[in-house]
Formats: structure tokens, sequence, C-alpha cells
């Protein structure tokens, strides 16, 4: 009887765990709210690419599933702004075209540094960014102020997993 009471109320405690882990999400404006639940779709693509060494190809507005390689096995266009220790972490190139010019963000779901890269290789700074370490399907969103007609590579570096969700789109703001 102890077990299968035991049983009975096992989810009660997973079920709480998983609400506190995205109890964040709630507090993310109108877009980002769209983004968690794009994040949670069962499966998204994997790029395009990328299996010569070279950066694989995003398109911007699709939302996908990119699996990391070891950190000391990337190479980046661009030194990463934040000296992470390759042991032990995963990181990625990806290029996407920018079409218009205007303000976009790129967003993760787990935890790693975020550079963007301009056609000369040189780092695109930030005009924000922000996330919730209590929202699992979006930990974490970059924006920038992009150019029309260029593309540019999203490096993604100090990653604790392997595999990470990933999108870049226009800001809708």
């Amino acid at each position: 009887m102890k077990v299968l009471l035991a049983l009975a109320l096992l989810p009660l405690p997973l079920a709480a765990l998983a609400q506190a882990e995205n109890s964040g999400c709630e507090t993310y404006a109108a877009p980002e709210q769209a983004v968690v639940e794009r994040f949670a779709a069962a499966s998204l693509p994997a790029p395009t690419g990328g299996e010569d060494g070279t950066p694989a190809r995003l398109d911007t507005g699709t939302a996908y599933q990119v699996t990391l390689q070891p950190q000391a096995r990337v190479r980046f266009v661009a030194e990463p702004g934040r000296h992470t220790l390759a042991d032990g972490a995963y990181a990625t190139t990806l290029v996407f075209h920018a079409d218009q010019a205007g303000p976009y963000r790129a967003y993760i779901d787990d935890a790693s540094w975020v550079d963007l890269v301009d056609e000369n290789g040189k780092r695109v700074p930030s005009e924000d960014f922000g996330g919730r370490h209590d929202c699992r399907p979006l930990r974490k969103f970059v924006a920038y102020s992009l150019e029309a007609d260029h593309d540019y590579v999203l490096q993604l570096s100090g990653g604790t997993r392997q595999r990470l969700r990933v999108l870049v789109q226009p800001d809708p703001r």
C-alpha cells in the first residue's frame, strides 16, 4: 500500500519542478512569449550545411535545433567576446542573411555566450539582451541593429549542452 501511495504521489514533485523551471516564462513580453511557444515544438529542423567546418546556414524567422561541437574544435570567425574555458564546453558558428535593415534578435534555449560577427570579421555590438534562468524553453535573447543585404555569423561559445534551439529574426517591436 505504501508503494502504491508513493507511486501515486511521484508526479507531484516532478510537476512542481517543471513549473518552477518555467515560472519566469510568463514575465516575457509578447514577442518572446511567441518564441517560447515555437521552441516548445516537438521537433525543429537542423540548419543546412556546416559539414565542412564552415558555418551552417539559418533562415531568419525559422527556429532550429542545433548540434554544437566541442569548443576546442570550432573555428570562430572572430575571437568570442567572452573568454570561456573550452574544456567541456560546446560551441558552433551559424550564418544568416539579413534581408532588411533594423533590429534583430537572436534567441537560444540554454546558457551560451552569443556573439554576432559582420562580413568584415568584426563583432557587432549588442543593443540589448535579457533572459530568464527559470524559463527552460527560452533562456536568453540578444538584440542587434543590422544592415540590409548582409550576411552575419552567429557564434555560440561556452555552451553547457550539445544541442540547443536557436532563432534569429527581425524584432517585431
